[in-house]
């Protein structure tokens, strides 16, 4: 190879890497701002339950939304092992959600629908994150139009 070529590829290769660098930061922005909105949302929920119902339902709503956070933390690690490792995925991640249902439909003491809709806690997280995003793509959309 000449000097020439050996420069592109360097200059290419390290671009590369400027881009992967600048992804993994937009991805650990995007992993950490749907934690904070997991527990945020976990939380307030977990207020009103206990408001509104008792606290047995609202501890296991709480239940259900760690479980959704650790849901959430192997989910973001797997996305960021995409094409780095060539294992099967979601396996794990299906486990811990049929083993807490298991759990709640063996032990008197836990409710089902409270712990099912804490797990799915993570669900408004992420459209709590995607609706504006949205929105604002679409409102700048129709501005660019008119």
């Amino acid at each position: 190879m000449t000097t020439t070529n050996q420069e592109i590829t360097t200059v290419e290769n390290t671009a590369s890497e400027v881009d992967r660098a600048e992804t993994m930061k937009e991805f650990y922005q995007l992993r950490n701002s749907l934690l904070i909105a997991t527990v945020t949302i976990g939380v307030v929920s977990f207020t009103l339950v206990w408001i509104f119902y008792s606290l047995n339902t609202s501890l296991n709503y709480l239940l259900g939304a760690c479980f959704s956070l650790v849901y959430v933390n192997l989910l973001a690690r797997e996305v960021e092992r995409v094409g780095t490792y060539k294992r099967k995925i979601g396996a794990t991640r299906l486990a811990i959600f049929i083993g807490l249902i298991i759990i709640a439909t063996q032990r008197e003491q836990l409710q089902v629908i409270p712990i099912f809709l804490g797990f799915m806690t993570y669900k408004a997280a992420i459209l709590f994150y995607i609706l504006p995003s949205s929105l604002l793509a679409n409102l700048n959309k129709s501005e660019k139009k008119g």
